[in-house]
């Protein structure tokens, strides 16, 4: 399980090199007109999420298409994989655990290589977009603003981030405005494949194990959270499916973790976790990133979708922005909607620029 988005990396880079995607019709590629460029955006939002690649092809981006459209077949490959067995057994823990990541992933590539075929056919790659390097060290804080049917709350929250070599440590945490609410993590992560941090890069693909441990005490329910967990996270410059696409940025993850929940009067439960995300983002110039993106865990500020039968086994989704405005001083800012809204705004500071 912890594998298979790896591997779906894996299968996505290994089409570049694919003598079936041979760059046998793209050449030089004439002026688009505004009106052409409209119909290519259109197209690719529509039939383009049916259709994947209808964008790219009306520009005259046919290779970029045709990959496009294998990867989103690779995708639905993935999702039919998965989510068949788990219909099949009516969600059996059996088939639950190997069949997420496979519908997660596939999910991940279907909606991606859309958001793709979009940017393309909008001339993202005109932006000239280029990853920021990591920093040796950062520390930021944030303030946090969530809002479910029941209550609103502020968070006050700080994290910090030291890169040593391979290895990088991080640490952080928040405080509810009304003292109501806190939480605490550490966690450590291993860089398999990547830039170092620090380093110039022309581009950002990575691979990392993660682990964390998180402690969150809730007051208003008397109930207190101890999670530990592991995570295999990659990230792929898409510039490496096809040059056209470069510029943006697709994500992938899968883990696992436990979670003892305390009650009063001493009951508590065990309780297994499964982590799985992926998310489709662009570089910002060269000062930042936009992501869009889906996690699937439900014990987060936001919770899971209330999405009618689905509700209880979809994640969250949201956007966010992470932009440096001014030397080592950078802004972030994340929306993520579950069964709470959850808004973070933050300053950041990069360490060692």
């Amino acid at each position: 399980m912890l594998c298979s988005r790896a591997l779906a990396i894996a299968l996505i880079a290994a089409m570049t090199a694919s003598p079936a995607f041979a760059d046998d019709d793209h050449g030089p590629a004439p002026p688009i007109s505004a009106s052409r460029r409209a119909a290519a955006i259109a197209a690719a939002i529509f039939p383009g999420v049916l259709v994947r690649g209808a964008g790219s092809w009306i520009v005259g981006e046919r290779r970029t298409a045709r990959r496009l459209a294998a990867t989103g077949a690779l995708g639905l490959a993935g999702m039919v994989a998965g989510g068949a067995p788990i219909a099949a057994t009516g969600s059996s823990p059996y088939t639950i655990w190997t069949g997420v990541p496979l519908v997660v992933g596939g999910t991940g590539l279907v909606v991606s290589s859309w958001l793709a075929d979009i940017w393309v056919a909008a001339g993202g790659d005109r932006l000239a977009a280029a990853p920021r390097a990591v920093p040796p060290w950062s520390v930021d804080v944030a303030t946090t603003w969530q809002r479910d049917a029941y209550r609103e709350r502020a968070l006050l929250g700080a994290a910090g981030h030291l890169e040593l070599g391979r290895l990088g440590l991080d640490g952080g945490g928040y405080l509810d405005a009304g003292g109501a609410s806190r939480a605490a993590e550490t966690g450590a992560r291993w860089r398999l494949i990547g830039p170092a941090a620090g380093a110039a890069v022309a581009g950002a693909s990575r691979l990392v194990v993660r682990a964390a441990l998180r402690v969150e005490r809730d007051d208003d329910d008397r109930v207190t959270v101890a999670t530990g967990e592991t995570e295999l996270a990659g990230r792929l410059d898409l510039a490496h499916l096809d040059p056209v696409i470069r510029g943006s940025f697709l994500e992938l993850s899968v883990g696992a973790g436990l979670a003892r929940t305390t009650y009063p009067m001493a009951h508590h439960d065990l309780d297994a976790i499964l982590l799985a995300g992926f998310a489709w983002g662009a570089y910002l110039g060269d000062r930042g990133e936009l992501r869009l993106f889906y996690d699937h865990r439900r014990d987060g500020l936001a919770g899971g979708l209330a999405a009618s039968r689905a509700a209880g086994f979809l994640g969250s989704v949201g956007a966010g922005a992470d932009v440096r405005v001014r030397g080592p001083w950078a802004v972030r800012g994340q929306l993520q909607i579950g069964n709470a809204w959850v808004t973070t705004l933050g300053v950041r500071y990069l360490g060692g620029r």
